[in-house]
């Protein structure tokens, strides 16, 4: 079968970016012919001679060795121009973002059977929100990646959906033996997107050191190299982590006792499910797609979105029962224990068989 997926961008260590590579790669090693383009930038509407330019030029491939941070065995093509002439005949279409479903919607049924892979609700949060929300009712199959994606579909845009939870890569999280820390290790991912609730987060770890509460943060992300404003902004310091991957994100996930995640909205929440795979416990909001693995006060801590108080209230709970510390930690792996990617992919390529059907 040929698979092609369409991506709006490849580079960014991101969940999203992490499941599609995973998806990819696993179908070209049960023997299927998978292809990844990238679109090109637009070009400006006035700009003739950009768009004539770019007409003649070829793709550009690049190793699959440029993704350091998952193992990649799918060269990356991005395209000089949005043009169908681009994009080869396959049978299965997968679009992957509003944009690359925007403009799968206009290609010739040769180039395969349309998918629009839903990652989040992203009109949310772009600036193209009417265009976004336009692509939700596309006659393309949906799949989603959580049931609260689905829920939305079905209620916004009486849409349905198949849902396919991520799971979590578990010879790339684990911990062989969880060892907990007399001061307590609290991690968070920092973004600069609003919605990630990163300063959120902050002021409720603020509120808790404030109360007299003995705790570490630990912080990484890839927007800022150097974290000295993040330390003045919060007005502590504390450990951060530039863009780790693989070992070096398994080893940070496994020495912390607790994953805050104070976002808004999360389609899933991969770096939660990560950390819960290596055994922290989760104090999160109700991200909507968090809730296929975070139940409240069975596999984590939930408070409402933008709840600064109900997210120190569930930190300083944690900080002061061991025992339920320990409760959430074991549930929650377990949780994430029960998603697997061998399944998840035999479910996939069932899903395009029967729509090629």
């Amino acid at each position: 079968m040929k698979i092609s997926f369409m991506v709006n961008q490849y580079a960014r260590i991101s969940g999203g970016n992490r499941l599609l590579f995973e998806y990819a790669n696993r179908l070209k090693k049960a023997g299927q012919e998978v292809r990844w383009f990238v679109l090109a930038k637009p070009i400006k509407w006035y700009r003739w001679d950009k768009k004539i330019i770019a007409s003649v030029k070829r793709i550009v491939t690049i190793s699959p060795k440029a993704i350091d941070w998952i193992d990649n065995t799918v060269p990356i093509e991005i395209l000089p121009a949005n043009y169908s002439k681009y994009i080869p005949e396959a049978d299965i279409l997968v679009a992957t973002a509003w944009q690359t479903a925007e403009f799968a919607a206009k290609l010739s049924a040769e180039k395969g059977v349309p998918f629009y892979f839903i990652l989040h609700y992203e009109s949310l949060w772009t600036r193209y929100k009417s265009r976004a929300i336009k692509t939700y009712d596309l006659p393309m199959k949906k799949l989603v990646i959580s049931n609260w994606l689905r829920g939305v579909l079905e209620r916004e845009h009486d849409q349905t959906a198949d849902v396919l939870v991520t799971p979590v890569d578990k010879n790339m999280f684990f911990c062989e033996e969880k060892k907990w820390n007399s001061t307590r290790r609290v991690c968070m991912l920092h973004h600069d997107y609003d919605w990630k609730g990163y300063e959120d987060g902050i002021k409720a770890v603020r509120k808790v050191i404030a109360q007299g509460y003995n705790l570490q943060l630990v912080v990484f992300g890839e927007k800022l190299e150097d974290p000295q404003a993040l330390f003045e902004s919060a007005g502590f310091d504390f450990e951060y982590h530039y863009r780790p991957a693989r070992e070096r994100l398994r080893k940070i996930y496994s020495s912390c006792d607790i994953f805050l995640c104070p976002s808004w909205y999360e389609g899933l929440g991969m770096t939660a499910m990560e950390a819960m795979a290596c055994r922290c416990s989760l104090v999160t909001t109700d991200t909507g797609g968090c809730l296929d693995y975070a139940i409240d006060g069975q596999t984590a801590l939930v408070s409402l979105p933008q709840d600064v108080n109900g997210l120190s209230k569930n930190l300083t709970r944690l900080l002061d029962d061991e025992e339920l510390l320990m409760v959430l930690s074991e549930n929650g792996y377990r949780k994430i224990d029960e998603f697997d990617w061998d399944e998840s992919c035999d479910r996939l390529m069932f899903l395009f068989k029967k729509r090629l059907a």
